[in-house]
């Protein structure tokens, strides 16, 4: 069932993708257009799920899940993953590439190549730190990077 992402509790789980470049207005309604219709009839094991998407900094594709009503299971998690799939192959972007890095260099997000973070950033450049696993962690997924999951890789 399709909630609004805004209204569904902080303790949300929640699934993060990334776009390299910025989404313009048009893939963005795109995006929120495909994952909506999916997420009003998800479920897992015939149980509806209540989720909802939003896009953050025109950048990070963000659905949360509440589950305390219902949980995803493996089917239902795949099927948002061929979603995803379905966006990159329609608009010719990647989205899941894990192996990328994404800082707040002078006011802009710029995407970093993880081999290529540390002749790029420094321990106190701000990176979004995409391995948040609740809503609730959107607030504080801005930080440096000596207080992420990469810090070793300057």
């Amino acid at each position: 069932m399709l909630a609004d992402f805004h209204t569904l509790p902080e303790g949300s789980r929640i699934w993060l993708y990334a776009a390299e470049n910025a989404l313009s207005k048009v893939q963005q309604t795109y995006i929120l257009k495909v994952i909506s219709e999916e997420l009003n009839g998800w479920n897992a094991h015939k149980k509806p799920l209540t989720a909802g998407v939003s896009i953050l900094e025109n950048h990070f594709i963000v659905i949360a899940l509440d589950e305390s009503k219902n949980g995803a299971s493996g089917c239902s998690i795949d099927t948002l993953q061929n979603t995803i799939q379905k966006i990159e192959k329609e608009l010719s972007i990647p989205l899941m590439n894990r192996l990328n890095v994404f800082c707040e260099i002078e006011e802009e997000i710029v995407c970093v190549p993880s081999f290529k973070l540390g002749s790029i950033a420094k321990a106190d450049t701000p990176f979004y730190d995409l391995t948040i696993l609740t809503k609730r962690d959107i607030d504080t997924y801005l930080k440096p990077i000596s207080e992420g999951w990469c810090a070793h890789l300057v």
